[in-house]
């Protein structure tokens, strides 16, 4: 069996095309959760202890479920940030620094260089870091058994309740900010919660996020596929 060019190894072994992933190659059971729950958000940068990917989609997805009963934005949530189980957690700041180098090499560019050419170098980063998350999700997806692409609007709802838990989990979690976020996060109501966010082990945040998976797909198997 050749290799892929480009695949990583996940925890049960398996290689994973980065490339050209496929459903086949997903193990929703133990290689997802387990990755989305020893992966920490914020970058690690929570006084408490890490708080991971696993446990922000089990939040959301519950609290889309009490407060609005939609299963497909429920579902849809609760595997929004799944592709990183397998590119990591790239915090929005980090992306929007490394955007910005690569912006400014192609504007320095010998002969061809300036403005029209950081603009060119700024798409090709984003574009490239958004087909790498898409194609991803697309074999997720297929894994669980979800349409692709998901309707327009479930996308957007699905934005809104993101920015809504990052404002609950920046009041709950995060030191004071030195300076405002974005404004789109600044203006986001929290969601509501019973209590405030703690910071759950690794092995209680994977476990939650395979039950909450089988609540929202019961469809699929609880044992991990050959």
């Amino acid at each position: 069996m050749t290799a892929p060019d480009i695949w990583i190894q996940t925890t049960t072994g398996r290689a994973l095309d980065l490339m050209a992933p496929t459903a086949d190659m997903v193990d929703i059971v133990t290689d997802l959760p387990e990755a989305l729950a020893r992966l920490p958000r914020f970058i690690g940068h929570v006084q408490s202890g890490a708080y991971s990917v696993a446990q922000h989609q089990c939040h959301g997805s519950e609290a889309i479920m009490a407060e609005t009963g939609n299963q497909l934005l429920a579902q849809a949530f609760h595997l929004h940030d799944a592709h990183e189980y397998a590119i990591g957690d790239i915090g929005t700041p980090v992306a929007q620094g490394l955007e910005a180098r690569v912006g400014a090499k192609f504007a320095a560019l010998p002969g061809i260089g300036g403005p029209t050419w950081e603009r060119v170098g700024r798409k090709l980063f984003r574009d490239a870091l958004a087909e790498q998350k898409r194609d991803l999700d697309i074999a997720i997806y297929e894994r669980v058994g979800l349409p692709w692409p998901l309707p327009p609007e479930i996308l957007a709802q699905v934005r809104v309740w993101d920015l809504r838990m990052l404002a609950a989990e920046r009041a709950h979690l995060l030191a004071k900010p030195p300076y405002p976020w974005a404004a789109e996060v600044e203006a986001a109501a929290p969601i509501r919660m019973k209590g405030r966010i703690t910071v759950w082990p690794w092995p209680k945040a994977a476990d939650e996020w395979r039950r909450r998976l089988h609540l929202l797909f019961p469809h699929l198997p609880a044992r991990r596929a050959a």
